[in-house]
């Protein structure tokens, strides 16, 4: 199994894909669920629903369900949980640094998150990735009208960087990612390195449109060589 064409664009996803930060985000998340008055939103339910989803639409979701409007201090309580135990560590993902800078010998890439700006930013910066990227080419959910699952940021980033979608090639963790990339048109590889259940999240990728899935960049770098 090999890639079926060349690309003129890899677009990576941030979170679980570049760096290791789905259990940090997704504790940051139940804690501000939490105290918004809603424990029941731990991080087992958060790692398994809200993988890839954007705050703005975790909000909307928690206010649908309970009838009820958070805070305007919610996301930025989120924010600033994340920013503040990102300090402490924040590792890549295996593979992911070196794998990104042997890529981009060859082929312009860009990173396009659901993440909150100031985060990816951060977070790419703290695993040497952002003087690589430069901020010109970290696309995120902010600059859109819609995040994740919907294509406008994949098809943003794309338009940005002069890139033909059908020539793109999306590496992606989460399901909303997938969706997004794959209502854009282009080429979705699935990457589970950082997932706490591999099989499964192997299942729901390939599920949600994903045209290869991979325990690890060492695959994905086999793949499309």
């Amino acid at each position: 199994m090999s890639l079926p064409f060349q690309p003129s664009l890899y677009i990576f996803d941030c979170d679980g894909t570049l760096t290791d930060t789905e259990v940090l985000n997704n504790q940051a998340c139940a804690d501000a669920i939490a105290a918004c008055g809603f424990p029941q939103y731990d991080l087992e339910y958060c790692m398994t629903n809200f993988v890839g989803v954007a705050m703005s639409e975790i909000k909307r979701r928690i206010e649908m369900e309970h009838t009820t409007v958070l805070p305007d201090t919610f996301i930025p309580n989120f924010i600033n949980l994340v920013c503040e135990r990102m300090d402490d560590t924040l590792p890549p993902v295996p593979g992911a640094v070196a794998a990104a800078l042997h890529i981009a010998q060859t082929t312009l890439t860009c990173v396009a998150s659901n993440g909150e700006r100031n985060n990816v930013i951060k977070s790419l910066k703290m695993i040497g990735l952002l003087d690589h990227f430069g901020e010109s080419h970290v696309f995120t959910k902010g600059q859109v009208a819609r995040g994740k699952p919907f294509p406008d940021l994949f098809l943003f980033a794309a338009d940005a960087m002069r890139a033909d979608p059908k020539r793109c090639v999306v590496v992606e963790d989460s399901v909303a990612g997938v969706t997004a990339g794959a209502a854009a048109g282009m080429h979705v590889i699935g990457i589970t390195a950082v997932s706490h259940d591999k099989q499964r999240a192997t299942e729901l990728l390939r599920r949600a449109g994903a045209d290869a899935v991979f325990d690890d960049w060492a695959a994905i770098l086999d793949y499309i060589s």
